[in-house]
C-alpha cells in the first residue's frame, strides 16, 4: 500500500534496512535502517571504535577519556565522591576513525538511588549499543589497601569471560612513580594487583594523565593501537549481549520513526513549493522568467532533499538525546535484571 501525498508524489510505507554488524541470533532481525533513498543511518558507526570506561570512583576515568580523545571533554579531578554523575560521551579522531568514549559514574558508588543507578545503566547501553568493541578498566597505582583490594575482585566479578576478551587494564598515576619502572612498582604491590596484572599480560598499559604534547599522543597511540589489536583478535567485531541486542532494537525501532516523519514532512513541503511556484508560473508569459522560475522551484526542492536526507543520517544521534528513549529501553529490559554487574556477564 502507498501513500499518496498530492499528484505524482508518494511516501513509502516503509524503509528497508541493513545492519551495520551483524549480532549472534536473536529474536528478530536487528538493523540499521534506511532513508527512502537507500541511504544507511549513516552515522559513521562502521568507522568508529567505541570504548566504555569503567572502574572505582577516583580511578581517573574521565581524565583518562580525555587522554584517548586528545583534548578535554570531561569534567576530571582529584575527588573521593563522583564527579561524573551521569553517563557522558565524548568522540574524536585518530588515524582516520571515528573514536567514541563513553565515561561512566563509579561502579561502585552506593550513595545514588537504585532507580538513577538503573538509569544510568541503560543510559550507558544507549551510547554505546549496539556493544563496545573495548571495555577500559581503569585503575589508579596506589596505595593498596585492604579496601582497594576488596573493590577490585569485587569489579572483576562483574565481567564474564566473553567480556574479558574485549577488557584492557588501564592503570592511571604513571606521574607518581618518579621514574620507577612500572613492573619495578608491581613487584612490591599486593599478590591480587600482580595477578591482575599477570592476567591482562599483554592488555594493559600505564597512563600519565597530565602528560601533553609528544608524550600524551605516544600514550594515546599506544592504547589505540592495543584496541586496534583485540578488535582484530576478537575478528573485528564488538562486544554485545541480550541486554545491547534488545535495546538496539527499540534504537532502531526510534531512528525509523524519526526518518519516516522526516520523510513525510518532506514530501508535504515539496507538495506546498510545488504548487506555489507553479501558480505563479501559470501567471507568466515570458518563457525566460518561466524557466528562471522553475530552476529556482528546483533549487529550492533540492535544498529541501539535502535538509531532509541529513536528519535521517543523523536520526541515531537524535535519539540518544530523546528522554524517552531511556524509559523505553527499561521498559524493555527486565528491570529485576537491570543490576551492573550483569551487563557484561554474557
Amino acid at each position: 500500500m502507498r501513500i499518496t501525498l498530492c499528484p505524482g508524489l508518494c511516501l513509502p510505507p516503509g524503509i528497508p534496512s541493513a545492519m551495520a554488524a551483524p549480532f549472534p541470533s536473536v529474536s528478530s532481525s536487528l538493523s540499521e535502517p534506511r532513508t527512502s533513498h537507500g541511504l544507511g543511518n549513516q552515522d559513521s558507526r562502521d568507522s568508529q571504535l567505541r570504548l566504555v570506561l569503567v572502574g572505582k570512583t577516583g580511578a581517573g576515568k574521565s581524565a583518562t577519556g580525555n587522554s584517548i580523545l586528545g583534548k578535554k571533554v570531561f569534567r576530571s579531578g582529584i575527588a573521593t565522591k563522583s564527579i561524573t554523575k551521569i553517563c557522558e560521551k565524548g568522540s574524536s579522531t585518530w588515524r582516520g576513525r571515528d573514536i567514541v568514549v563513553v565515561d561512566t559514574p563509579g561502579i561502585f558508588d552506593t550513595e545514588e538511588p537504585a532507580a538513577d543507578t538503573q538509569r544510568e545503566i541503560a543510559h550507558c547501553i544507549l551510547l554505546t549499543s549496539p556493544g563496545p568493541h573495548a571495555l577500559l578498566l581503569v585503575v589508579r597505582l596506589g596505595p593498596y589497601t585492604g579496601e582497594e583490594q576488596k573493590a577490585m575482585k569485587e569489579m572483576l566479578r562483574m565481567f564474564g569471560s566473553k567480556a574479558r576478551r574485549y577488557m584492557i587494564l588501564v592503570f592511571t598515576g604513571k606521574d607518581n612513580l618518579e621514574g620507577m619502572d612500572f613492573h619495578d612498582h608491581v613487584k612490591d604491590a599486593p599478590d591480587v594487583f600482580q595477578d591482575l596484572v599477570d592476567e591482562f599480560r599483554d592488555r594493559h598499559c600505564v597512563l600519565n594523565n597530565k602528560a601533553k604534547g609528544a608524550e600524551l599522543e605516544a600514550q594515546r597511540a599506544e592504547l589505540l593501537d592495543m584496541v586496534q589489536r583485540i578488535l582484530g583478535e576478537n575478528g573485528g567485531g564488538f562486544y554485545t549481549s541480550e541486554m545491547f541486542r534488545r535495546a538496539e532494537v527499540e534504537i532502531q525501532k526510534q531512528i525509523l520513526a524519526i526518518q519516516n516523519q522526516s520523510r513525510a514532512e518532506l514530501e508535504r513541503e515539496k507538495c506546498q513549493i510545488r504548487k506555489e511556484f507553479e501558480d505563479n508560473i501559470r501567471m507568466l508569459r515570458d518563457d525566460y522568467e518561466r524557466k528562471m522560475r522553475k530552476a529556482e522551484m528546483e533549487h529550492t526542492l533540492a535544498e529541501r532533499e539535502r535538509s531532509c536526507v541529513e536528519r535521517q543520517q543523523n536520526a541515531r544521534a537524535a535519539v540518544e538525546t530523546q528522554k524517552a528513549i531511556l524509559d523505553i529501553i527499561l521498559k524493555t529490559l527486565d528491570l529485576a535484571f537491570l543490576v551492573l554487574k550483569h551487563i557484561f556477564m554474557e
